[in-house]
């Protein structure tokens, strides 16, 4: 059996001859190669901020619970090897997770002019 060869030892340098311009030298050339065979890391679960939305930020529409189970579907798809898969869940748990924020960010801001209005209409009752 014959070993494989690394990505790196497949490609071989040959000496170039002096067909280019002539200001270029003759000699070796050099050929980089990259020998990552796109090994990056894989995508993110979001798995606590989903469990944050869905225990701190209850909404009526129940994002944090959505944003939630697309999360464990991106961990068990990275649990497969299903990258792709893991990705287009993770984009989903995502989104939710933002809108989530939105939706309790605006209720908060609601409460809070609701809050101002009783009590400007309540000192106005007194006078």
């Amino acid at each position: 059996m014959k070993p494989a060869a690394s990505p790196a030892a497949a490609v071989s340098t040959q000496p170039a001859t002096s067909d280019g311009a002539p200001d270029q030298p003759a000699g070796s050339t050099v050929v980089l190669v990259d020998s990552a065979d796109e090994s990056t890391e894989p995508p993110r679960d979001y798995i606590i901020l989903s469990l944050f939305s869905f225990v701190y930020m209850g909404n009526p529409f129940c994002l944090g619970l959505v944003a939630l189970i697309f999360s464990i579907k991106a961990r068990d798809r990275k649990l497969v090897g299903d990258m792709e898969g893991a990705q287009r869940h993770a984009y989903m748990a995502k989104r939710f997770n933002l809108l989530a924020l939105c939706f309790f960010g605006l209720s908060i801001f609601v409460m809070v002019l609701v809050y101002a209005f009783l009590v400007s209409n309540a000192k106005r009752r007194r006078v």
